[in-house]
């Protein structure tokens, strides 16, 4: 036999060999998470965060799928509906999900969950389906971000009154937001709510005038929202300090924001920031690999980074598990003290957080930024906390006029 049949031969031997690998890691199904959210049909329904969460799961098969097997994010839109939720998770279960992802656990999707034993993975935390759900694992801020964001903003601006704009009837955001304010010594808080759809933001700016505030700010959804009443403020010349936190924003928030004439505080839900934090450089390589057109519209939306987040540790924990069921997911985070991602302030999943009337929002942590020049800045790699009162420096009128350009 020539050497340059031995080479041949050991050619073809390693294409068969990889050619049975490719088939062997076919053949097993795949590992699948449910993600249930309004899609569309819906006044609050959003595309980006099932958009980012596939997105994570291509990366994740592109670097060979969990443990060789096929990483499915199958997305139910409930178009709004709340009987379809529950249509969505019973659906998802039978198809054997190994955890529901993101959205909430609402309109009896708990039920099949504990029907299941199955694990919420990073649902948003603002119902009590999930605050009060054993089975629900929050990091997402959401409702907690009310308090973040009102917190830091009081702090920093030295606020003694304060506005707090707010969906009509959204009491957990509002009582949470007062909750930050008084963990800073603000007791004067007015609510100024806004019914869903309103696109003339001017009579609310008005009241928001009137009311003299010190700080102002809040959180409208969806997104496109929370846009209109930063440029209804702008264009009515409002100089008062904006605050709030990123769990909801789009990139034309952030557009606005840089371009009012007042100042702005954010609290942000994760370490947002490449140069300092490998995984939100890791998100940033994945947006610009897999959505080259930017159809993503808000990627530094809290709830649509907290749903790639979902997915990107889910892979990560799943690739560490002797078997990927139900069972065995669900073991290993309600046993795990120690949830530590760059991102986020790590996460003792077995403790009861200190969040009035949310004792399963696990993270209470945030990291103080602003919105500048068209982005988000984080000021301090190190999260703070408004449950724990964390230390606020109050900004100098140079210091805001450094951070801001204003």
């Amino acid at each position: 036999m020539t050497l340059r049949s031995l080479s041949l031969g050991g050619v073809l031997a390693a294409t068969t060999l990889a050619c049975a690998l490719n088939a062997s890691a076919e053949s097993q199904p795949p590992v699948l998470v449910g993600f249930i959210i309004a899609a569309s049909g819906s006044p609050f329904a959003v595309t980006d965060p099932g958009r980012v969460a596939q997105i994570a799961a291509r990366a994740v098969n592109d670097e060979g799928g969990i443990n060789g097997r096929k990483l499915v994010v199958e997305i139910c839109d409930t178009k709004g509906q709340p009987a379809a939720s529950i249509a969505c998770a019973r659906r998802l279960a039978d198809e054997g999900a190994i955890t529901l992802i993101g959205g909430s656990s609402a309109n009896g999707v708990d039920k099949i969950l504990r029907a299941k034993n199955m694990a919420a993975w990073f649902p948003m935390g603002s119902d009590p389906s999930d605050v009060r759900n054993p089975l629900s694992f929050i990091t997402a801020l959401n409702g907690a971000g009310a308090a973040q964001g009102t917190y830091l903003g009081a702090k920093r601006f030295g606020a003694k009154r304060a506005v707090y704009v707010s969906m009509l009837g959204n009491k957990t955001y509002q009582e949470t937001a007062r909750f930050g304010y008084e963990q800073a010594g603000v007791t004067d808080v007015q609510i100024v709510e806004v019914p869903p759809s309103t696109t003339d933001f001017a009579p609310y700016i008005a009241k928001i005038k009137a009311l003299h505030p010190d700080v102002w700010g809040g959180m409208l959804y969806p997104p496109e929202q929370q846009t209109l009443l930063v440029e209804a403020a702008a264009q009515q010349g409002i100089r008062i300090p904006f605050v709030s936190s990123n769990n909801v924003i789009e990139d034309a928030t952030i557009a606005a924001l840089s371009k009012a004439p007042f100042p702005n505080s954010l609290a942000l839900e994760k370490g947002e920031d490449a140069k300092r934090f490998p995984t939100w450089s890791e998100y940033e390589r994945q947006l610009a690999k897999y959505d080259p057109n930017h159809e993503v519209k808000g990627p530094t939306d809290g709830t649509t980074t907290t749903d790639w987040l979902a997915v990107w540790t889910f892979a990560q924990i799943a690739r560490k598990l002797p078997t990927v069921t139900v069972d065995s997911f669900r073991e290993h985070v309600a046993h795990e003290r120690n949830f530590t991602t760059d991102v986020l302030h790590p996460i003792d999943f077995t403790a009861v957080a200190p969040v009035q009337g949310m004792p399963r929002q696990e993270n209470i942590w945030a990291f103080a930024g602003h919105v500048e020049g068209g982005h988000e800045v984080v000021d301090d790699p190190a999260p703070y906390s408004a449950w724990q009162k964390t230390p606020v420096k109050p900004w100098s009128a140079q210091q805001i006029a450094e951070a801001t350009g204003k």
